[in-house]
């Protein structure tokens, strides 16, 4: 059967709007896997096992990661990486405030439980994170644009499940040009949903009156359309003048997780570089290609010391 130009011209002019209004009947089959399967609990767990039965950094979705300077936004974005790799998820780090070397030396001491990580253990973490963590190796600043294709180019050729983006003040814009902040968070958003990973923001919070209150969602810095626009938000803070406890984390926004907020009081291990609940402890990851490095300093070398262990 012949087909006449002007049949045709009708559907080249469809629509994204035509092809995307669907039946919800075209749904069905993603909520009973939601439902039945439990796909809404698929996705990274965060290093804390509290939050194993309440949340996941889900595909598709984009996460904001606030504090204040100096509240521990960097080391725990690292520990989330290693325990994305751990889980068998590839990641890509886009951080424009530290060099890969300074990054991957702060991950080996998360991993190997080592100050002054060994020979062993360097090896040992290289073996482990080989295709499976990748950096961007640039200083200074990007612009949203070249944002979009580094991430388009690390799904594409190296398969990336996950993309820390450290930070939103290291963009291509001024401090104050809350449009700008609003196109860098949409788009990783879409970026997000589109390529089927998971983007996670780094950006600042607003002090407090003082430095002693905890912040939540409403203390991060710049426009509003940065946890409006997330699906999740993650808050880092000190504390000080606390008996067992260092940090906190709060979930303050989870969007498709019902009950999943909560704040949890963290402690540092200042010679791992990791924090972890009271009643555990850091435990070694990544070291088992070579041998497990022996631990040192931090809480592990002086349980060590003290032939506890």
């Amino acid at each position: 059967m012949d087909i006449d130009k002007d049949t045709l011209l009708k559907y080249s002019k469809i629509t994204d709007a035509q092809r995307k209004v669907r039946d919800s009947g075209y749904f069905v089959g993603e909520v009973m896997d939601r439902f039945l399967n439990g796909t809404n609990m698929a996705g990274i767990k965060l290093p804390f096992h509290v939050f194993d039965d309440l949340f996941r950094l889900r595909a598709q979705e984009l996460t904001v990661l606030a504090g204040i300077n100096g509240a521990g936004k960097s080391m725990i974005a690292g520990q989330m990486m290693i325990s994305a790799m751990e889980q068998g998820y590839k990641c890509l780090s886009i951080s424009l405030e530290m060099s890969p070397a300074s990054q991957m030396a702060r991950m080996i001491r998360q991993c190997s439980l080592q100050k002054n990580p060994e020979q062993d253990a360097v090896l040992s973490y290289a073996a482990w994170s080989h295709e499976k963590m990748f950096f961007y190796d640039q200083h200074g600043s990007v612009d949203s644009k070249t944002l979009q294709s580094i991430i388009r180019y690390a799904v594409d050729v190296h398969g990336v499940d996950f993309v820390l983006v450290d930070s939103l003040m290291t963009m291509s814009m001024a401090s104050d040009d809350w449009n700008g902040q609003k196109d860098v968070v949409c788009s990783l958003a879409n970026l997000a949903r589109n390529l089927d990973i998971h983007c996670c923001l780094v950006t600042h919070a607003r002090k407090g009156n003082s430095i002693k209150d905890r912040l939540d969602k409403w203390s991060v810095a710049g426009s509003a359309d940065i946890t409006n626009r997330a699906d999740n938000v993650i808050i880092m803070g000190r504390l000080y003048e606390m008996d067992g406890a260092d940090a906190y984390l709060s979930l303050a926004k989870a969007r498709h997780f019902d009950g999943a907020e909560m704040d949890i009081d963290l402690k540092f291990d200042m010679g791992s570089l990791n924090y972890y609940m009271s009643g555990t402890m850091p435990q070694q990851t990544g070291m088992d290609v070579i041998g497990k490095a022996e631990p040192t300093d931090g809480i592990h070398g002086n349980l060590n010391m003290a032939g506890l262990t």
